[in-house]
């Protein structure tokens, strides 16, 4: 039996601030889940994104790599994005990737 990963998103408010919290593992099979949900979001009503991460289980270079192009993205239109993150193990990887160095936490 293989072992497949699973990524769950919520949209936990809306417009201006949008929160959206992972659940599960964001990495190469699921980083597609995510981008179908940021798509979905008119990005000429919001002001802020938070990525929450306080679920996630595991975070691949891939994942990393996404949440770092949707800042860099977004900050062009003037969109703030946050990462929240209270779990250990991610904010171990999130650091020694440099990733809150590059983005506002």
């Amino acid at each position: 039996m293989g072992y497949f990963s699973v990524l769950k998103v919520m949209i936990t408010q809306g417009p201006p601030n949008v929160i959206f919290a992972l659940k599960g593992e964001l990495d190469l099979t699921t980083s597609r889940i995510l981008r179908k949900e940021v798509e979905k979001i008119e990005l000429d009503k919001v002001a802020s994104i938070t990525f929450s991460l306080n679920e996630l289980k595991f975070i691949d270079s891939t994942g990393i790599g996404q949440l770092i192009g949707y800042y860099r993205s977004f900050a062009k239109q003037h969109t703030s994005v946050y990462i929240d993150n209270k779990n250990a193990d991610i904010e171990e990887v999130l650091e020694l990737i440099g990733v809150r160095e590059i983005m506002e936490t």
